[in-house]
């Protein structure tokens, strides 16, 4: 059976096409949001079936999931985020039982029994700090592109400590670290070990057992991994495709 999920974002649109019989996937896209998430959501399905036109007629359910999956029409049916990410991690990551994922716009750290169901979940939706988001803003104020960030972290070789999480309250203190010539590689790993310290802030109301999975958007950056595993005190994985894995989840429930 050949089902599809779309991950509609706050960054990214995600789609995987799923064959659960071949265990094959025949299409996977992301492609950025924008504005307009129900026309993203039309426009990544079209160029999926312009790409694989021996899907035509195929592909028996789509399940949509993401903060916009309610605008996407065309589909089958929605579900939450959590139950997608779930889904997908355990798919590809057997042994998980502590997902964290950071997107950029909410995080969340999902607990799951040893059958792969969710037992607890904490989310964080309300404001900037604990998201992608909040590096995406500081990333230009210290003019550095987001995607050098992870690199950079890593080369720091004394993080200076950021108290605050609040894009505003942070801005204004990397500015003052700046004038005080501190080394962006050592405010930006700083950076990294605050947003890690509120996500093992928000774990700690859970049972955090391993394997622990890092997923979403903010996991394909390998500073952030380090400083979650300096926070937690405890190896954790980055899923096999972190982009993907709630998309994936979506096109696993609409074959159940």
């Amino acid at each position: 059976m050949i089902t599809a999920g779309i991950d509609v974002g706050s960054v990214n649109t995600k789609l995987v096409v799923f064959d659960r019989a071949s265990q094959q996937v025949f299409c996977e896209k992301v492609v950025p949001t924008g504005p307009r998430p129900k026309e993203t959501a039309h426009q990544v399905m079209a160029e999926c079936r312009s790409e694989h036109r021996d899907l035509s007629g195929h592909v028996r359910g789509v399940v949509a999931t993401g903060y916009a999956r309610h605008v996407v029409d065309k589909v089958e049916g929605t579900i939450t985020e959590i139950k997608a990410a779930a889904l997908g991690i355990r798919y590809w990551h057997p042994t998980c039982r502590t997902v964290i994922d950071i997107g950029g716009q909410d995080s969340k750290v999902l607990s799951l029994e040893e059958s792969g169901k969710v037992r607890d979940f904490v989310m964080n939706d309300r404001c900037a700090a604990g998201t992608g988001h909040f590096l995406s803003v500081l990333s230009r104020t210290l003019s550095v592109p987001l995607e050098d960030f992870g690199r950079l972290s890593l080369e720091s070789r004394r993080p200076v400590p950021v108290s605050s999480l609040c894009v505003v309250m942070a801005e204004s203190e990397i500015l003052s670290l700046l004038a005080a010539d501190t080394p962006v590689a050592d405010v930006i790993a700083g950076l990294h070990e605050a947003l890690a310290r509120r996500v093992a802030n928000m774990a700690a109301r859970l049972r955090v057992e391993p394997d622990v999975v890092f997923t979403g958007g903010v996991a394909q950056n390998p500073g952030m991994g380090a400083a979650l595993e300096k926070a937690l005190g405890m190896p954790i994985t980055v899923a096999r495709k972190p982009l993907l894995a709630a998309a994936l989840g979506a096109a696993l429930s609409a074959a159940d």
